[in-house]
């Protein structure tokens, strides 16, 4: 089994929109799944998705905050609320599920990102194109060479198991 710390993605600038889809057609003819190869091209918001966001660990820190909220309204909000229980058993995990969800989406804001999303979407916003490859390591070393053979321009691995 391989574990998410063994995995990554691969991403691959190309200087026109029809080598980076040769490219990726060479990637599915070498047996990447279809699922693990994306391409970005013209399309400068897929461009910033291209090395993944951080909603999982929003969702978790939303969570988190929810939780924590939810027990300081039943420690400070009083004896009548104390004394409600179905109110405490169903608007805590409502509390905890918005949160979480509020997470996920700062997660996914640009906000947390650094600065190399923004030369992703200069990148595409000048009118190359990116392909990316997810998988194991062992594999993205495959995808590198295929990569590197189709023209790209520059290459870069991201910690992320995601493909645009």
């Amino acid at each position: 089994m391989v574990t998410s710390a063994e995995k990554g993605t691969l991403v691959a600038a190309f200087p026109d929109q029809e080598r980076a889809s040769e490219a990726a057609h060479a990637l599915d003819a070498a047996g990447f799944p279809p699922d693990h190869v994306g391409l970005v091209a013209g399309n400068v918001r897929q461009a910033r998705e291209a090395t993944g966001g951080f909603s999982v660990q929003g969702a978790i820190a939303g969570a988190i905050v929810g939780a924590l909220f939810a027990v300081a309204l039943v420690v400070f909000g009083g004896e009548a609320m104390r004394a409600n229980l179905v109110a405490v058993f169903l608007g805590a995990p409502a509390l905890i599920v918005a949160f979480a969800a509020i997470g996920a989406l700062f997660g996914r804001a640009k906000l947390f990102k650094p600065r190399r999303y923004e030369r992703y979407e200069r990148v595409v916003g000048m009118g190359d194109a990116l392909v990316t490859v997810s998988g194991p390591s062992a594999e993205l070393a495959r995808a590198r060479t295929l990569l590197e053979r189709h023209g790209a321009t520059a290459i870069r691995r991201e910690d992320t198991g995601e493909a645009v």
